[in-house]
């Protein structure tokens, strides 16, 4: 279970905070998060990793305080922050997850042969290219001996029928999963997940991914919103089938907001 609690993140004092009195809970289900670039997705990740400085709110995985809990093998990620902190050559490194995680090493290397990605395994993190660097920290993120697996805009530099492979793969895991990407159009490959939106650092939602394609976003306040979004360039309501611009006509939360605004 991931209890996220009024979450505020600030990096610098006098600074805007990166995220603002966020709130969510998962329990035995799967979200994902979608937003722009600098939104905040990736400091909500490692809010939940223990990486980030919070300065207000709490954020419990399991349980248990991120701010006080180590060593910790139930969550998963696939930040290459993570993986860049052991300077090995990926053949090299799966063993040592392995060990880690308690999980047998065999799935991990049919997972590489599965994807196509046996080229990186003599290269350490930073030697791959920018989607070789996703994909191996995603099949690191989604072996088994995990809880909960966050993963931040897994499908970036990823081609077509690599992403429908692990699309299946993260429908058929069995795990709680946080994952967060700028891409409106991967709706549609996580049905009966949740949904939510992150705008400058809040987090609004959740909505149900089935519903998708009667989600529109509305200028100003509403009557009957599911949601409604303050930002800096204005007001919008999430609404349920009516609305100024389908959530489906946009490829990105960027381009649906540069729509309406």
């Amino acid at each position: 279970m991931l209890e996220i609690a009024e979450l505020s993140v600030q990096y610098r004092r006098g600074r805007t905070p990166a995220i603002r009195d966020v709130s969510l809970t998962l329990e035995s289900e799967k979200l994902i998060v979608v937003g722009a670039n600098g939104s905040g997705k990736t400091t909500l990740i490692r809010a939940v990793l223990g990486l980030a400085p919070i300065s207000s709110g709490t954020v419990r995985v399991f349980g248990e305080d991120v701010r006080t809990t180590r060593g910790t093998a139930s969550v998963s990620t696939n930040l290459a922050d993570v993986y860049r902190l052991v300077s090995l050559p990926v053949r090299d490194l799966l063993p040592v997850f392995a060990r880690l995680k308690a999980v047998d090493l065999a799935p991990l290397l049919d997972r590489v042969r599965e994807f196509e990605i046996e080229d990186a395994l003599d290269k350490r993190i930073f030697e791959l290219s920018t989607g070789q660097q996703k994909l191996v920290g995603d099949l690191l993120a989604v072996s088994r001996g995990s809880g909960l697996v966050l993963l931040d805009e897994p499908f970036d530099n990823v081609d077509f029928s690599r992403r429908r492979r692990l699309a299946r793969l993260l429908q058929e895991l069995p795990a709680e999963v946080l994952l967060s990407t700028h891409e409106l159009e991967l709706l549609r490959l996580f049905e009966n997940w949740r949904l939510a939106f992150m705008f400058e650092g809040r987090l609004f939602g959740p909505f149900p991914t089935a519903e998708v394609d009667r989600l529109y976003l509305a200028r100003g306040r509403q009557p009957g919103a599911l949601a409604v979004i303050e930002t800096s360039v204005g007001m919008f309501s999430v609404t349920l089938d009516h609305g100024d611009i389908p959530v489906k006509s946009a490829t990105s939360l960027n381009a649906l907001v540069e729509a309406i605004a």
